[in-house]
């Protein structure tokens, strides 16, 4: 095998190393904020479940109020029918008393309910806020992590950029004018493609005919997949 296609398959090596960085620069502040995310809608589901308790426990606080002037007017009302003189006047007070009680019924089984809502919502702020803590503890060390990870992303790739310029001279100008034109075309950023004993192409595993191998594997001059445009090179770990 010639050099320069030793050396491209260490070059490749390389620069998806500086691939694999390049895209974790860009992916990883969105995992961040995906996580952040799922943190800050934990935070405002517990916020939100102890503003409505708030509401709860002062719309409780104005249907005692409620009942208790019922009670009262209702108090009054009674103490009138002893004072009654006229039938008219008794059957006027005595409708007065029937409404006061309908609606003192009606305010207790509001109060009532809203009590009974006002457990919910202590059992269901519990749950809530029980979520963000737990959300808090799993998610906020992945996303110091991931922060650390973004800090050091910079300097990863100038180490793996220093290898790279100690093994770009050893390649001869047009193989790695080809080599660049081929990974910069690719999405992959694979311009390398190792053929093993399976005698397919290692990148879009189209099958190469025997004489074709051959001559991969003689390695004497760059060839490339019909298919796939890739720099085709024979693995020599994989035997006959």
């Amino acid at each position: 095998m010639i050099q320069d296609l030793e050396y491209l398959v260490k070059l490749q090596e390389i620069d998806l190393k500086v691939r694999e960085q390049e895209l974790a620069k860009e992916q990883y502040p969105k995992a961040v904020a995906d996580l952040e995310k799922r943190i800050d809608g934990a935070r405002e589901t517990s916020v939100a479940t102890s503003e409505r308790l708030a509401r709860l426990a002062s719309e409780v606080t104005t249907a005692d109020e409620q009942v208790a002037k019922l009670r009262e007017s209702l108090a009054k009302s009674q103490e009138r029918l002893n004072s009654i003189q006229t039938n008219k006047e008794y059957d006027a007070v005595h409708k007065e008393i029937e409404a006061q009680k309908a609606l003192l019924t009606s305010a207790e089984g509001r109060k009532t309910t809203l009590e009974s809502d006002i457990e919910k919502g202590k059992a269901a702020l519990e749950e809530a806020e029980k979520a963000y803590e737990n959300a808090k503890a799993e998610l906020q060390p992945q996303i110091d992590d991931l922060q650390a990870k973004i800090g050091k992303i910079d300097s990863v790739i100038a180490e793996i950029m220093a290898e790279r310029a100690k093994i770009s001279p050893m390649v001869s100008h047009p193989t790695m004018r080809t080599y660049d034109s081929i990974r910069k075309k690719k999405k992959s950023g694979r311009a390398v493609s190792m053929v093993n004993q399976e005698k397919t192409c290692g990148v879009c595993f189209m099958i190469l005919q025997p004489q074709l191998c051959s001559e991969i594997r003689r390695g004497t001059k760059i060839i490339l997949c019909e298919s796939c445009g890739s720099m085709l090179i024979w693995d020599e770990t994989a035997g006959s």
